[in-house]
């Protein structure tokens, strides 16, 4: 066997082990972290009576989700790189597993405000820190295939949380005199507090510390994942520019919101499309995320194989999640539209967050440190805050989706096209600030 095959196998091997200790792990946390996030659309079918809710008070309460993951996540970034990623976390998931499961002592409105606005302040960080481990474990020409994996956890915690939610609810409804969506609030949160303390204990914060790696192998897995410094500049690169950051900002912005339209209001679209079991709107609820699971894992291939045009993917995954977005303003009454927008809808989005992630270093001009891909969550996350709040108003106040779900596919077709104007001057430019993978890898 030759100097380069044994490379090669030995490159492989830490590959795998990497795969198996890190990636798995932090894609099994994530999903829970989403499954928390979201199990209160299918909460809101049956707390609104008890704690008087009004579609303006749920929109709030999501938004002040968002509220509190935007004021602490470049202070949790900024701590993630003094303290490493174990303890941060740890420190993260134990905290938004008694936040969650605290959900279930709500007994008035303000209690679920506040508790909403806690659990986005302890999950602060959590979404963009992953990737950027990532960074730190993935070349770029792998980076698409492990964000895809780890991002998995969105759409697949919407299948679980429409086959587990529901039936849940049901299931446990009267339990020791108690209703079954605060039993849906303990049972699904629990998860959080095992898994941050696995992590705490079994976590590398690099591969210099992963024990289950051979000297051969973090010798080899050194020589090509090891990322540049934050900051170090591309051979070549321009300072990154304020409308760079506003187009890219902007676009993640529009994705954002349309996943959330998308996520949130998933089951009552179907419910009002004449479904009226909860374990029916459960399973169907379920379809849209699983599909959504399966374009993620096909974008990250094809944002590695097609690295060149990674913006074009993105625009284009844009451009149809808009689409669905303008057919079901049209019509939300007949299940098989529904079903149908939701799906292809909720798949592009999903597929174009994937991509979305594989561009910033890209598009900025040189590879950015933990605090940067906090800060382009962070403005992306104020869509989180807005969206939630103006799409509950609007409903209330026309008892229709057309104007939340119109205004959202306008910001879609903006971002995606700001972005694909944006990576065309970048490639024109003499001193383009396209990172490319053989630029990576002469770093």
């Amino acid at each position: 066997m030759s100097i380069h095959e044994k490379t090669d196998t030995v490159t492989k091997s830490a590959y795998r082990a990497v795969d198996r200790n890190v990636l798995a792990v932090i894609s099994l946390a994530y999903v829970v972290n989403c499954v928390d996030r979201a199990n209160i659309s299918f909460a809101h079918l049956r707390m609104d009576k008890t704690l008087q809710l009004t579609e303006t008070d749920y929109g709030l309460a999501i938004g002040l989700f968002y509220t509190g993951y935007v004021l602490f996540q470049i202070p949790c970034a900024w701590l993630f790189e003094r303290i490493g990623a174990a303890r941060t976390f740890s420190r993260i998931m134990i905290l938004w597993g008694l936040a969650g499961m605290a959900m279930a002592l709500c007994s008035q409105k303000s209690h679920l405000f506040g508790l909403r606005f806690l659990l986005g302040a302890f999950e602060a960080g959590f979404s963009p820190l992953c990737i950027y481990f990532l960074r730190r474990w993935y070349q770029d020409r792998r980076l698409g295939r492990a964000i895809s994996i780890q991002q998995i956890a969105g759409p697949l915690s919407g299948v679980l949380v429409g086959l587990i939610s529901g039936d849940i609810m049901t299931r446990a409804d009267g339990l020791f005199g108690v209703a079954g969506w605060r039993w849906m609030f303990v049972i699904e949160a629990f998860p959080a507090l095992l898994i941050g303390t696995w992590i705490l204990f079994f976590l590398p914060n690099s591969p210099a510390d992963a024990s289950w790696l051979s000297s051969a192998q973090k010798s080899a897995f050194g020589n090509i994942a090891q990322p540049p410094k934050p900051g170090t500049p591309v051979a070549g690169a321009a300072r990154p520019q304020v409308r760079r950051w506003a187009v890219l900002l902007f676009a993640f912005l529009g994705i954002v919101c349309g996943n959330d339209i998308f996520s949130f209001w998933l089951p009552r679209l179907i419910a009002e499309a004449h479904v009226g079991s909860l374990r029916m709107v459960g399973v169907l609820s379920s379809l849209p995320f699983a599909a959504a699971a399966v374009a993620m894992i096909v974008a990250g291939r094809l944002a590695d194989r097609f690295s060149e045009h990674r913006v074009t993917l993105c625009l284009a995954a844009c451009a149809l999640g808009a689409a669905c977005l303008l057919l079901l303003a049209i019509d939300t009454a007949n299940i098989a539209v529904v079903l149908g927008c939701t799906t292809s809808g909720l798949a592009s989005l999903y597929a174009a967050y994937v991509i979305f992630w594989t561009l910033p270093d890209r598009l900025l001009g040189a590879p950015g440190s933990a605090t940067t891909y906090a800060a382009i969550n962070t403005c992306g996350m104020i869509a989180g805050i807005i969206c939630p709040i103006v799409a509950g108003r609007l409903l209330d106040a026309t008892g229709s989706f057309v104007l939340p779900f119109c205004g959202t596919a306008l910001l879609l077709i903006c971002g995606g096209t700001g972005l694909l104007i944006l990576g065309t001057s970048s490639s024109n430019d003499s001193g383009s600030t396209k990172v490319t993978d053989h630029d990576v890898q002469e770093i």
